[in-house]
């Protein structure tokens, strides 16, 4: 099962995500609105891709990406933020983000980011 942890305050959204991804049975999305909550369980556990709100991380999404990077180098990081934050989304993509997404995001848009990311179709089983 393809896992996927998002740092995000936008539940609702994920929890629409995950019910349209479900269909396929092969993707559990996790969120967490606490960073250290989501490294905690990064730690713990493998992740295929991780989704970051720049919104909630600002200045400390460097940082984030960074910590990210040293517990699993080869999972995909994706970020999603407000325009206000687009400087910083620039300079992350050198630091190995594979794509990011402009607020607002759409269920439909986060739904085809992820399964693209993760190589997974909507096709029943």
């Amino acid at each position: 099962m393809n896992q996927v942890l998002a740092l995000t305050q936008e539940d609702q959204l994920f929890q629409k995500v995950a019910e349209t991804i479900e269909e396929n049975k092969s993707v559990e999305i996790i969120t967490f609105s606490n960073s250290l909550e989501l490294i905690d369980y990064f730690l713990k556990n493998y992740a295929q891709l991780v989704v970051l709100d720049i919104d909630l991380l600002g200045d400390e999404t460097h940082k984030m990406i960074e910590v990210l990077r040293s517990i699993q180098k080869e999972t995909k990081i994706v970020l999603i933020l407000s325009e206000q934050y687009m400087a910083i989304c620039s300079a992350t993509l050198s630091m190995g983000v594979l794509s990011y997404q402009m607020k607002p995001v759409s269920v439909s848009s986060a739904v085809k980011l992820i399964t693209s990311v993760l190589q997974t179709s909507l096709t029943h089983n």
